[in-house]
């Protein structure tokens, strides 16, 4: 039995030397995915990294207003996090260890404008260990 439908969603982050998935598949994937979802009437995890605009969007076209949302280790900013929220009454925003790190100040800005009722801590394991534990494979016990 399976409660939620994920992790899926845009990453049109760039790195060197490596091509993990087209944009183009993603721009095709990520809705039939939450068709499926929909169908189902299950609750989906989000994943989303230099994607705003696009992911915002196919949420709307394909998702009703009340469905049940995870942004998963969200790593954007809080005009981003506002739209969700706004657009999804029933979306919340999950934050990784990488919240804790030096050069993380807008993504603390992001944080601190989720209400209480709709913030999510979780560990991302393996990776994303909160500071002081950088570095070290991520667990439960660290948040």
């Amino acid at each position: 039995k399976f409660v939620a439908w994920g992790e899926t969603g845009l990453d049109f982050h760039q790195f060197p030397n490596q091509n993990f998935a087209a944009t183009s598949a993603q721009l095709k994937s990520f809705p039939q995915q939450l068709q499926i979802a929909k169908q189902l009437n299950k609750p989906v995890i989000i994943h989303t990294r230099e994607a705003q605009s696009q992911t915002l969007q196919i949420l709307k076209e394909n998702l009703p207003r009340s469905h049940l949302i995870q942004v998963h280790c969200f790593t954007e900013d809080e005009r981003f996090a506002k739209e969700l929220l706004m657009e999804f009454p029933n979306l919340y925003i999950g934050f990784a260890g990488v919240v804790t790190f030096k050069n993380s100040n807008s993504l603390r800005v992001a944080a601190s404008a989720v209400p209480m009722d709709r913030l999510l801590l979780e560990t991302d394991g393996p990776y994303m260990a909160p500071v002081p534990h950088r570095g070290k494979v991520s667990h439960p016990g660290y948040i």
